[in-house]
């Protein structure tokens, strides 16, 4: 496991969304592949994404045979997206955090931040 690294990641499409100032931010949807990560110990980089801040992220939509959709929010300081699985199912480890192995199937997100 590590964190996720910019030759593992896609950007399927990318746009600006605000003034033409310093305060746009960049929208962008992304596939990585070839990675074990979502937690704090195995990080979803914002700088792999390409990404200096991320402020809001959607789930990642998981596309290998099982389709799973997993929750995901940045980090409290933005410079990575956390997961967790839906799956747990106890009180105990509901919220705990997840790394997600994609192996050659692709994960797809979308993240907004500052480049």
């Amino acid at each position: 496991m590590a964190d996720l690294l910019a030759a593992n990641v896609t950007t399927i499409s990318a746009y600006r969304i605000g003034g033409t100032s310093s305060k746009s931010r960049l929208r962008k949807r992304i596939r990585y592949t070839n990675t074990t990560a979502g937690t704090a110990a195995n990080k979803l980089l914002a700088s792999a994404m390409g990404l200096r801040v991320i402020e809001e992220c959607s789930g990642v939509f998981f596309d290998a045979a099982t389709k799973a959709v997993y929750p995901a929010v940045p980090s409290a300081d933005g410079s990575y997206v956390v997961l967790t699985n839906p799956n747990q199912v106890t009180d105990a480890n509901r919220t705990d955090l997840f790394d997600l192995a994609t192996g050659a199937s692709n994960a797809y997100l979308s993240v907004t931040g500052y480049d």
